[in-house]
Parts: structure tokens; sequence; C-alpha cells
């Protein structure tokens, strides 16, 4: 459990330690963040600026006339009484017909640019900036081929001539007299012409006029684009937007008209044109519409008066041979009586069915609550009916209300359904003696209704046929009537005609910065981006390096107890003491002595073994710099070479005669080898001759007799030996070692080599073992803040550090 516990600790993030190599390469983040927002504002400084233009509306209704006119003739076509569907005029006004009606109103066929010199040739194209106020004008022969949607290049070469350059992967040829064009690939045409003369080619076909005050130089460079009504409008389509002002609200009619454009008075000469093309284009639909409306009337009213003459005719001729003057009053009273008779009849049958209805629900007691009183049928002939059934609701109220309180055995409940009880046998006794009585009644009316039918089969035919005509007279009488007076109010209509757009606002600049580039967006994506590049480089760094970068890094790998980390230094420093005493490096190696006497107190701890797992970790280094503070702390210090294979102590000291491999082999004595140096109190046993195979010497035993009288001769031996990654003389040696030091480095030292000393450790093969950090930055130094503050404490030194290293001066060291 522990040693998973320790695992998942391992594979942790240190988000401080994290941060820390974060700010160490603040200088990364300093020159990215600074090289994207010069970027950025190259960007935003050289690429054509395009402002939104905006222009709202309020779309009337689509009726034809005005309210006015509406009101008068008492007619519902008008502005509120027509459903508008703003979809439909959103539809409309981005629609390819009205753009394109639009633009024939403007010139905006021919496009300047100004072509900037800051960007290399072969992406000029992509910077363009389009110009309103330009020292020439280009006057094109229609009738010869142009290059269209292609900037052609125009550039001077002297005060009268200039050179045209024509580039594009695919290039249209049109006629526009002809509308007839061609396509041609990979089009890089050069060519010169004269100011105000014309220039002719097979790809284009103009005159270049120069202004009066305007001299051509060097900076003369320009360009221009012929377009296509056709292709504009695509263009202007997917540019222009078209929104409500309120979505949300159903009765808004405001629309905003917005689009984006690098020249704002041509933004705003669009939407202004656009909206009087569409104002027109309304009108001009209402008035066909209306016009429409008169024509087709005037058929209508033609048709019919000539039928109402011809109606007209037959009943006078009709009359005046017939003797029968009086057919329209006998016949007017029969009717009359007919008409009651039927009202009579529909009066009765309604009451029937009431009843019938009343008297099914009352018979039905689960449908008692469905009947409703006389009175809400149309019936108040019998008020004492009407109280009846009234009472009778009321009581199946309260007794439905009781229910979800009173028990069924509640007086209350109980006296209460005696009344509606009695009630409904009064009110069955009434229905049932009035539907006898009602159908009894009906029976006579049908009778009566029968016989005057009858009569009117009887009157006489010429009394039937004057009736005919009179019908055909009146109805076509009504019908010319109402056509004159439709064709009034649509005359009227036609001529209080007004357009369906109020403008709200004119078109405008809807700011002052820019929308296209977004200038504060694009300032803020490239601090973004600068800051994120960096941070990248350093994570991905960080978690690709399998090296120890700190010390929280190096405790999570391993248990090893620490016992010092030994600064960065000076490169090429041998002994720091000599010529740093004063520095950071220096004082970390006294305090790995410091705590290495603490730890080890007793007198017979004196052998300390240095080694490290690959060549290169300052093993050597570590040694002779321990030995050397050792023996400036007065105690009497010996370093031995115990790496035979590749020795580099002679790089620290100044070594000569017999060494270590000399003395076991019997050739000299213990005395012989023992050589001092430049330290009081140090001395140092080179390695001597060279040997084949190193394990047979430190086997022998002239190694245990010869660290025996080490032991009485000094106070700390300390024996650097060779990496254990590579070789097996160290462990050979461990049994002669009362302290064990294992070197690791900084950026240098791989993980994964640690889990061997790891293993060594946790299985006590090795007593006494410790770690020492070498060549550690500042930002790794978490915990032990006395190296990182020492070169603060230290500064008054740093003068005197400067000139022991250029060789200008010299600190005198008490240990020499």
């Amino acid at each position: 459990m522990e040693q998973n516990q320790n695992n998942h600790q391992n594979e942790g993030i240190d988000v401080f330690t994290l941060l820390s190599k974060i700010a160490s390469k603040w200088y990364l983040f300093v020159l990215s963040i600074g090289l994207f927002v010069y970027a950025a504002y190259i960007y935003n400084t050289y690429t054509e600026k395009f402002h939104e233009i905006g222009a709202s509306i309020y779309v009337k209704g689509t009726a034809i006339g005005s309210k006015e006119a509406g009101e008068i003739v008492n007619d519902d076509l008008t502005d509120e009484g027509v459903t508008l569907a703003l979809s439909n005029e959103i539809g409309k006004l981005t629609s390819y017909s009205l753009i394109k009606s639009a633009l024939e109103e403007l010139d905006f066929g021919k496009t300047y640019y100004h072509v900037e010199s800051f960007w290399p040739e072969f992406i000029r194209e992509f910077w363009l900036k389009e110009i309103t106020s330009f020292p020439f004008e280009v006057k094109l022969d229609s009738s010869a081929n142009q290059s269209v949607n292609t900037p052609i290049y125009i550039k001077a070469i002297s005060d009268s001539k200039f050179q045209v350059h024509i580039v594009d992967d695919e290039a249209n040829i049109l006629n526009f007299e002809t509308n007839k064009g061609r396509k041609v690939y990979d089009l890089d045409y050069k060519a010169e012409g004269e100011f105000g003369k014309p220039f002719q080619s097979d790809y284009a076909n103009f005159i270049v006029n120069m202004s009066e005050d305007f001299v051509a130089s060097a900076d003369f460079n320009y360009s221009f684009k012929l377009s296509r009504i056709e292709d504009l409008a695509m263009e202007y389509q997917q540019k222009l937007s078209v929104l409500p002002l309120d979505e949300k609200d159903v009765e808004n009619r405001i629309l905003q008209l917005l689009i984006n454009s690098s020249i704002a008075d041509k933004g705003v000469n669009f939407l202004n044109t656009l909206i009087d093309v569409y104002s027109y284009q309304g009108l001009s639909k209402k008035n066909t519409q209306g016009q429409n409306s008169v024509e087709f009337l005037d058929k209508q009213i033609a048709v019919l008066a000539d039928s109402l003459r011809k109606a007209e005719l037959a009943l006078q001729s009709f009359k005046s041979s017939s003797s029968i003057l009086d057919i329209d009053i006998a016949k007017g009273s029969v009717i009359g009586n007919l008409n009651d008779l039927q009202q009579q009849k529909a009066m009765l049958e309604t009451k029937l069915r009431y009843y019938r209805s009343t008297l099914k629900h009352m018979n039905d007691n689960e449908n008692s609550d469905r009947i409703i009183a006389p009175s809400s049928a149309g019936i108040n002939e019998d008020p004492l009916f009407n109280q009846l059934i009234q009472k009778y609701i009321e009581l199946n109220t309260r007794l439905r209300e009781l229910s979800f309180t009173a028990q069924p055995d509640n007086p209350l409940v109980i006296q209460l359904k005696n009344q509606a009880e009695s009630t409904r046998d009064a009110i069955v006794d009434g229905i049932s003696s009035s539907i006898e009585t009602q159908s009894a009644n009906l029976e006579s009316i049908n009778n009566r209704i029968y016989a005057l039918k009858n009569s009117i089969n009887t009157l006489p035919q010429d009394e039937r046929r004057l009736t005919i005509l009179q019908r055909e007279y009146d109805n076509y009488a009504v019908k010319y009537n109402n056509l004159l007076e439709k064709k009034a109010s649509a005359e009227m209509s036609l001529a209080t005609n007004a357009d369906n757009v109020e403008v709200v606002d004119s078109a405008k600049k809807t700011g002052y910065i820019p929308v296209i580039p977004n200038l504060p967006l694009n300032y803020a994506l490239a601090f973004v981006l600068g800051f994120i590049f960096p941070l990248g480089y350093v994570l991905v760094k960080d978690l690709t390096n399998n090296n120890i970068t700190d010390k929280k890094e190096l405790e999570r790998q391993t248990k090893v107890p620490l016992l010092g980390m030994i600064a960065n230094g000076p490169k090429g420093i041998k002994i720091v003491s000599k010529k740093y005493p004063n520095s950071a490096i220096a004082e970390s190696f006294k305090f790995a002595r410091i705590n290495l006497q603490y730890f080890h107190q007793s007198s017979n701890d004196k052998v300390i073994g240095v080694t490290s797992s690959i060549s290169g970790e300052g093993k050597t280094f570590c040694s002779a710099n321990l030995a050397a503070t050792f023996a400036e702390s007065g105690k009497r210090t010996l370093l031995i070479c115990g790496d035979l294979r590749k020795p580099k102590i002679q790089d620290f000291f100044d070594l000569r005669g017999p060494g270590l491999t000399d003395y076991v082999n019997d050739f000299v004595t213990l005395d012989n080898i023992i050589q001092p140096t430049e330290f009081r109190n140090l001395d140092v046993i080179a390695p001597g001759i060279p040997q084949e195979d190193p394990i047979k010497l430190f086997e022998s035993l002239n190694m245990g007799t010869m660290f025996k009288n080490l032991r009485e001769r000094y106070d700390h031996i300390v024996v650097e030996t060779p990496p254990i990654g590579y070789v097996a003389d160290y462990f050979v040696l461990l049994k002669h070692f009362d302290i064990n030091l294992f070197v690791v480095r900084y950026n240098y030292t791989n993980k994964n080599i640690l889990s061997g000393i790891n293993d060594l450790y946790a299985n006590n093969k090795i007593q006494n073992l410790y770690l020492l950090f070498n060549d550690v930055k500042q930002s790794a130094e978490q915990g032990y803040g006395y190296l990182s503050n020492s070169e603060g404490y230290y500064t008054s030194t740093k003068s005197s550090i400067k000139k022991l290293s250029t060789g200008k001066g010299k600190i005198k060291n008490p240990f020499v």
C-alpha cells in the first residue's frame, strides 16, 4: 500500500516546481509575446480595414392605398389589417435581383487599390487597399476585351509612361458588349503604356488619364479591378445582413441592414440605394396591383351593366303584357306568414331539444352536473321552471362540495339530498308536461306551414314568372352597385398609394473602430499565442525530459537521504575554495560537510566512498572539493583516486610519482604514494600505473591493510570510485567504506537510473548512503534558500572574485 502511494506521488506534477521552471524562462515569454504583438501590429496596420455600415427601416403594411384613404371608404385593407411576415421582407432585401438592381444604379464596376510596397511582390495581391481618392482615372473600351475580377497593376516608370502587370492563375477575359469571354490560365502579362493614350492588348484595353496636379513618380503604384454586375451582386449578397431589431417582439417591424465595407462611403451609398430600390419596387408593385384591380372591375361592371339592362327590359315587358300588378304585395304577405311560422317552429324545436336533454340528464344521476339553466338556452317563458332548475343546480353543487369534507350520514347531507330529490321530481313532472304541450304546438305549426306552401304553389303561372324576373333584376342591381363601390375604393387606393418603407436611420458607420481587423481581439490573441508557445515549449521540454531537474523531483524519485545540494558554478573551475572561497558553490560544499559531520559524529566513520550512476555527473569534482572542505575545517584529510579505469584526479592536483596500483602490487610503500597538496591538511593518493583488471587489486589483502593504516593517520578519507552503472569496482570496495555518497547531477542524471539505488537502499545492501545533488541551478533550489540567496549575501566580494577569475588579483587562502 505504501509503495503504491509512493509511485503515485512520483507520478504527480509539482505545480510550484513547474511554475518555477516557467518563471526561469521569462525571457522566452517576453521575446515570444513581443514578436506576436509586433506581428499583430503589422497585420492591423497594413491589412485592409473594414467598417460596419448600418441602416434601419420601418416596414409598413403591404396594403394598397394609404391608411387615411382606407378609413374614408371603410376598407379593411389598411396597414393594421394586413399581416406582415418580416422574414419575407428580409428575403426580398437580401435577394440577388434586388441587390443587382441597386448596384445597377451605382458605379461599382471599377475598384481602385493602392499597392502597399511594404509587402513582397508575391503576396501584394492579398494586401491591396481599396481607395476612393486616386491620382488617375481609367476609361474602358467596352467594345474590347477586358480582364475581370483580376487586379491590373499600374506602376509609373517615367512622367509619361507606366507599366501594366496582369497576373492570375485563372483569368477571365470578357467583352462587355457581347458578353462573351474566355479563360486564360497562368496569366503573367507585362507591357508598357503611355498616360493619356489608349493601351491595347488581348487582356485589357483602357486609357489612363492623370490628374492635372499630379506628377508621376516611382511612388505611383496602384491597381484597379473590373467586375461584372452579376459577380458584384453575389459578392454583396454574401456581405449583406438584414436582421429584425428585436426578434422576440412579434409586433416589431423595424429591420436593421448591416454590411462591412473598406470604403465607408461605398457602403453608405449601397445601403441607401438598396433601400430606395426596395421602396420603389414595393410602391410599383402596389400601383400595378391597384391598376389591375381597377381594370378588372371595369370589365366586370361592363358585363353586369349589360345583364342588368336585359333583366330590366324583360321585367318591364312582362309587367306591361300582364294584368297582375299587386303580385308583390300578395306574395309578400304569404311569405311573411311563412317566415313567422318557421321562426315559431325553430323556437319550439329548440325548447323540445332542451326539455328532452334535461329530462335525460335528470333520469341519469351521473350526468346531473351537465344540466344548464333554461335562460342559457334562450327559454324564458316559465319563471317557475327556471327557478326549479337553478335551485336543483345549486343543491347539487353544495352536495359535491360537502362530499369532500362530510360523511354520507351527515344530517346536512341527508337534508340536501332530500331537497334535491323532491326538486328533481318536480322538474321531471314539469318537463314531461311541457314536452306534451310543445309537441302538440309543433304539430299544429307544421300543418299551417304545409298549407301556406300549398297556397304559394297554387299562384298563377304569370305571378310566378313575374317573381322570377323581379328576383333576377334585383340580383343584378345589387351586384352592379357593389362593383361600383369597389371600383371607387380601388381608384382612391390607387390615387393614395405610398411606399411601405420608412427610413428610421440612414446608412452610416456604426462605430469608429473597424470590425475587420478586430484590433483589440488581434492584440489579445497575439498576447495569448505569444504566451502559449513558450509555455508549450517549457511544458513539452519538462514532460519529455527524463532527467532530474529539481530537489523535490529527486525526493519523489528516491528515499535516499539528501546530504546537500552543490550549486552551479563557473565552467572550468576545479577546487572552488581556492578561487571562490565566498561563492555559493563553496558554501554548498561546506553545508554538505557540516551535514555529514552531524549525521556521523562517531570518530570511527572516517572512510567516505563517492560514486555516481554514469560518467560526467561530477563525482571526481565532488570528491576533490569535499576533501578540500574537510581539510579547510582543520581535519586531516586524504583523497584516494579509486577510479583506476578513467582517472581524472590529476586534473585537480599536481600529482607525480607512484599511486594506488603501485602500492597494492608491492612496488612501493604506503608513504611513497601519499602526496601532499597545496591545501593544508589535505593529501592525495594518485591512481598509479593503469591496470587491466582493477577488481583483482581491490580484492587483495593489501587494500584492507592500506585502509587499516590510513584510518590511524587521517580523520577523513574520501575515496573516488568508478560509476556503479558501468563496473562493479564500487561494490568490491564497499566493505571498506563507512559512508557512501551517490552523486546526482542536475538535468543530467536519468530518473530511471535511480531505481537501482532505491533497491540497494531499500534492501540495506549499502549502509549510510546519501545523495549529493550536483550542479544545481537556482530554479531547482527549492528548500535550500541559502543557495539562491548566497549570491546576494556575498555581493561585497564580487569584485574580488572577478579579479581572481581574470588573474588581476588574488585572495589568500588560509588553508594553503
